[in-house]
């Protein structure tokens, strides 16, 4: 095999020679593949992919900023970029990088902490955005729901899109969350069945079953 591809060319490889080496990618990853992974500079969007997936499992100091990284890692498959590499242009049908997605680990299989083949899929960044927790920045209250303290009652709301979404306030804060969790499920299908066509079956199905749990 050539040691030098273009992108065009490395997005319609179906398999890879492979190399002997030792981990040496985020202290864990092999960079086993027989070719270059830089074009002009930069890193292919596949193996950008991997060292970033790497960095939430094995970067401590990403772990500390982060604490929504702590538990987690990657399967053993995906330790050799050349397994990742194969995985990852047959996961998007050898299609090049897919544009506005993002690599997701728990949608088909929630609160999943592995990245893996089984487990992980692409997704559009609004569907990983709206289903992500936001346990850090709302403190006590149950999800979606924060004091407002002009009026003293209780904001039931969620972002979309980067924009808020207000649904109503409240006297008490499970009123507030009862309501946010009619509102957010029905906004995460609509958004499913918007992507249907570009979410692998087993995401939309587990997105069109979501469930808003007051603490998660």
């Amino acid at each position: 095999m050539k040691l030098a591809f273009s992108q065009d060319e490395l997005d319609k490889l179906v398999s890879v020679d492979r190399l002997v080496v030792e981990p040496t990618v985020a202290g864990s990853g092999r960079n086993d593949v027989n070719f270059r992974v830089k074009i002009d500079g930069k890193h292919i969007w596949q193996y950008a992919t991997w060292i970033d997936l790497l960095k939430r499992c094995f970067s401590e100091r990403l772990k500390t900023r982060r604490p929504t990284y702590k538990d987690v890692t990657c399967c053993d498959e995906w330790l050799s970029f050349a397994n990742f590499f194969e995985w990852v242009n047959r996961e998007v049908d050898y299609k090049g990088r897919p544009i506005g997605m993002a690599l997701d680990k728990d949608i088909i299989v929630r609160g999943n902490k592995v990245y893996s083949p089984s487990t992980c899929t692409f997704v559009p960044e609004v569907v990983n955005s709206l289903v992500s927790d936001s346990k850090s920045a709302r403190g006590v209250l149950p999800v979606g729901v924060h004091l407002d303290s002009f009026s003293g009652k209780y904001v039931a709301q969620f972002s979309f899109f980067g924009k808020s979404k207000h649904i109503g306030y409240y006297a008490d804060p499970k009123e507030a969350f009862a309501a946010y969790k009619i509102a957010k499920e029905a906004q995460i299908r609509v958004v499913a069945s918007q992507y249907k066509a570009v979410l692998k079956k087993e995401a939309h199905d587990a997105l069109m079953r979501w469930e808003i749990f007051e603490n998660a």
